[in-house]
This record gives structure tokens, sequence and C-alpha cells, in this order.
């Protein structure tokens, strides 16, 4: 199929094109390149300051090409700007305050050679975290391109400092489409007629080729991601369920002690979780509360993953609205985090629907090829 988008513009400030954790961006650029388009991203959120908060990203980022594009792939190129200065959250509300009109100017310093492609894209996507301060310009530039604004989390829950929040509520106006992958935050939004709800799709066919697993024996639950990662909860049902082995996937998913029945595996790619997440007994999601972190009950891209696999999964309750496979605990409860996991040991697996999960073929379809967009 020919791609009805020509060249694709993505601003992440969280992902690299060809991180090994691989995030619903990475599979939508898969597609749209299998369909015939170009994919750029621009990575921003870097600068000196970097290295001196602990951003992982930082020795990572200095590891390739800064400030120029980057050939990847075929129709896979990336640019990572490494900026004077980037925002930060400071945490205290007059050092936000007087450092905001500064993180305002952030996209007078994009580039010239950013810019110098603008005029040629037809879709920008926007994702959620530092790149709204980036809309206004990027616009002036690319004034025939789709602006989609990738919600991917709450600003508020991700806790980026507050003139991005302002910002992109003043900037709702420039885009085509706001993207949202749950319904909860749907009312965030003040330009409405622009939300459109599309939920994370999943590489199916790479599920179902999926033959061999990597388990030796039985009772295995397998956690996917390190954002906003409970380690307690972990501590908990492995001290109580010393028959059954836990692994851990996430650069930053890490026990609160060194246990014999919890295996870290760091963060490795994606194909090689793909079979840990298909032949797993348990999914879990072990995230810690946070506000306004209700939607990740269906914007969790390993929660859909779970479920596809038909796996139960335990997961907080404020993450578990709307998927019938959620055993839910109380966040801090070492009661009902046990509770949760012994119904997950007895749920049917083969109950589980998998009826309403998407392809990243679909989802593509929706964002990029629909009418509206």
């Amino acid at each position: 199929m020919r791609s009805s988008s020509n060249r694709v513009l993505i601003i992440s400030g969280h992902h690299f094109a060809d991180a090994p954790r691989r995030v619903d961006l990475h599979f939508i650029a898969d597609q749209l390149r299998a369909e015939g388009a170009a994919v750029d991203f621009l990575i921003c959120r870097l600068s000196p300051l970097s290295r001196f908060i602990r951003d992982g990203r930082y020795k990572h980022a200095r590891t390739r090409p800064i400030n120029s594009w980057s050939r990847l792939d075929e129709g896979l190129e990336e640019f990572v700007w490494f900026a004077p200065f980037h925002p930060i959250n400071l945490r205290l509300g007059w050092m936000n305050d007087i450092v905001a009109p500064l993180y305002r100017r952030y996209g007078h310093f994009l580039p010239k050679a950013v810019i110098d492609r603008l005029p040629g894209y037809s879709h920008v996507v926007v994702e959620s975290g530092p790149s709204p301060l980036l809309t206004r310009y990027l616009r002036r530039h690319a004034p025939n391109a789709k602006f989609i604004y990738h919600a991917a989390d709450r600003l508020e829950t991700i806790r980026v400092h507050p003139c991005v929040i302002e910002e992109l509520n003043r900037t709702l106006p420039l885009y085509d489409q706001l993207r949202i992958m749950a319904e909860a935050m749907r009312t965030d939004f003040a330009c409405q007629d622009k939300v459109v709800f599309v939920p994370h799709g999943i590489s199916k066919d790479i599920f179902d080729n999926a033959v061999t697993t990597p388990f030796q024996g039985e009772r295995h639950a397998i956690s996917v991601g390190d954002m906003m990662f409970d380690g307690s909860l972990i501590e908990t049902l492995a001290v109580a369920n010393p028959d059954w082995t836990f692994h851990l996937f996430g650069k930053k998913a890490l026990p609160l002690q060194p246990r014999g029945n919890i295996v870290v595996h760091g963060e490795v790619s994606f194909a090689t979780i793909v079979p840990f997440i298909k032949f797993a007994d348990i999914g879990i999601a072990p995230y810690r509360p946070g506000a306004g972190a209700d939607y990740l009950s269906q914007s969790s891209l390993k929660m859909i993953q779970y479920s596809y696999c038909h796996l139960p999964i335990v997961a907080p309750r404020f993450a578990a609205a709307g998927r019938d496979n959620v055993c839910a605990y109380e966040p801090d409860d070492p009661v009902s985090m046990r509770a949760a996991f012994e119904r997950a040991k007895v749920m049917d697996h083969c109950a589980i629907d998998t009826s309403g999960i998407l392809t990243w073929g679909e989802v593509v379809d929706r964002l990029f090829h629909s009418p509206e967009v």
C-alpha cells in the first residue's frame, strides 16, 4: 500500500529513533515506511544540562551524530538536537517562574537544518513532553503540514515544566488532530472537535509467530517497562510467592532488594521481550500513583500486549478501568496486592477478549489516512 503521507516528522523528547525499547511511535514509523513514506525523528530535550540531571539519554546521545541529520535505514532519518538549554521542571514555583520566559523561546533555537526541511513534511507528530514548546515555530515553517498532537501522557503526570502545559493550551488551534489513547483524557482538551481516540495497536504477527517459550518450568510473571515503576509491589509478590519467578524488563525496573525468584533483564529489544510476554502466566503493571494517572488503564501499551496474549493483569486500581482481565489492588496495601495476585492465578485465560485490539496498520489508517486528517 502506498502511503498518502509523503514525509512525516516525529518530534520526541523521550525516544531515539532506533532505541532498543520500542514504543508506539516506533511501530507507527515502521508502518508508515512499509507504506512508502519517509520518516524523520527530531529528538529534543537534550542540552548541556542533561549531563547534570542524571538524564539516562545523555550518554546514548553522545554516541550519535549531534545537530545533523543521520540516516539510520531506508526511509528513516534522525536529528539529535543538542540545544543550548532545554526546559526542566525545577519543582519550586518561584524558580519555574523565573526561567519560564526563556523556556518559551526554546523553539527559537531550532537548527537551520531542521527548519529547511519543514516545508516538505506532509505530517508533523508532536509527542507529549517538552515538544509542544516547538509547535508555533514548526507551524510557521510547515504551513501545509497536518499537525497531530500525540498525547502519550498527561503533561501533569510526567511533571513537565508548567509553561509547557500553558503553551500546549495556547497552541491547540494550530493542531489538526489531538490523538488520545485513553478516553479518560478526552476532557483534557478545549478543542473537542479535534480530539480523536485511537488506542495503541500491536504487532500481532510478531506475537503470533513466537512459538518457543523462554521459560523453564511454570509460574512466571512478567513486568515490562519502568514508567512510574513501583518496586514495592514486586517485593510484596515475590516474598508471598516464592514458587513464582518474576521477570523485570526496563532500565529502571529494579527490585527493592535482590531475591532468588526475581530476574532483572534490563532494557532489551522488543523481539527479545515478545516470547516472554506470550508465554508468561501473569502480566504485571506496577504503576506508582501519580497525578491524573487514571488514563493508563487504556493507554498502557504493555497492558494491551498482555491482553492480546490472554494474560491476567495485576495493576493498581487507578489503572484498571475498562479491562475485565485486570485484577486490581490498592497501592501501598500489601494485603490487597497479594489478593490481586491470587485472583490472577485462577483467572481463565481463554475468556480474555482480544477482539478490540488494533494492528499498527489500523492505527496508521485512522491517524494519517482518514478524511479528517
